[in-house]
């Protein structure tokens, strides 16, 4: 069974993959085709997370620039 996410990048766009069950944030984001750069944050469902943390159907991948000071 495919599992559909959306990775979205703020500021930019938003993107819908399908990867297979067990995929993890990784995996999302190759297939979305975007990279993490120096200074971003990452979170899953609205939660901190790494790029390992593994995906449920409906994930949504936030990728945004750190708050300054933070």
């Amino acid at each position: 069974m495919a599992i559909i996410a959306k990775v979205i990048r703020v500021p930019g766009a938003v993107v819908e993959v399908g990867v297979e069950d067990g995929a993890t944030v990784s995996d999302a984001l190759s297939a979305a085709g975007v990279t993490l750069t120096s200074g971003e944050t990452l979170k899953l469902n609205g939660s901190d997370a790494d790029t390992d943390a593994v995906l449920s159907d409906g994930a949504r991948i936030l990728i945004a620039k750190a708050a300054k000071g933070a």
